[in-house]
């Protein structure tokens, strides 16, 4: 009786074990009722510049020359816009540079200022804006960074909470202490 007890013990294990590596696998690919199999997981935290800018290859202020079609990179689904870098904070972007930003946000308008962080796309040749990012528009670098907040000033903080609050911040002194106090989340 005890090796019957003890096989189904360890069936009822494996069963287990099994379940929830199922559960764990439908969990993280986002495809819970509702998702999308275009969703992701981040590692870090799209409200802290400096998780963003630890993660993300190239922080740089720029501003979109044109909408230039739409792409799929690896099921998100994205507009692609012509942009022209301006301010480096991070990486060694120049020019006008191909950027990818997800579908679902409010479109970017062509002349306007943004602060973009973005990761490289495999292609070799273009960016993607980081997931769960979204960006607003900036009125200058010397501009105050705000951070999104109950009152009326746009945010210059993408999506992002005032981590040591940019009180008094321009929008290139709070981005410069970003880079140089990032975090960086990635698995080692």
């Amino acid at each position: 009786m005890s090796g019957l007890l003890r096989r189904l013990a360890v069936a009822t294990a494996g069963v287990t074990v099994l379940a929830a590596a199922v559960w764990g696998a439908y969990g993280l690919t986002g495809l819970q009722e509702g998702g999308s199999s275009g969703e992701a997981v981040t590692l870090y935290d799209p409200r802290d510049a400096r998780q963003v800018a630890g993660t993300a290859d190239d922080v740089f202020a720029g501003t979109v020359v044109r909408r230039s079609g739409e792409r799929d990179v690896y099921g998100v689904f994205s507009d692609l816009y012509a942009v022209r870098v301006g301010h480096v904070f991070k990486g060694k972007l120049r020019g006008t540079v191909a950027v990818s930003y997800e579908q679902g946000h409010e479109p970017l308008a062509e002349g306007s200022s943004y602060v973009f962080a973005t990761g490289r796309v495999p292609d070799g040749r273009s960016h993607a804006v980081l997931l769960e990012t979204t960006l607003t528009p900036i009125a200058g670098l010397t501009a105050p960074a705000h951070a999104p907040s109950s009152d009326s000033a746009p945010a210059s903080v993408p999506a992002m909470s005032a981590v040591a609050a940019p009180a008094g911040r321009t929008v290139a002194e709070y981005w410069t202490w970003a880079v140089r106090h990032e975090i960086d989340v990635s698995p080692r």
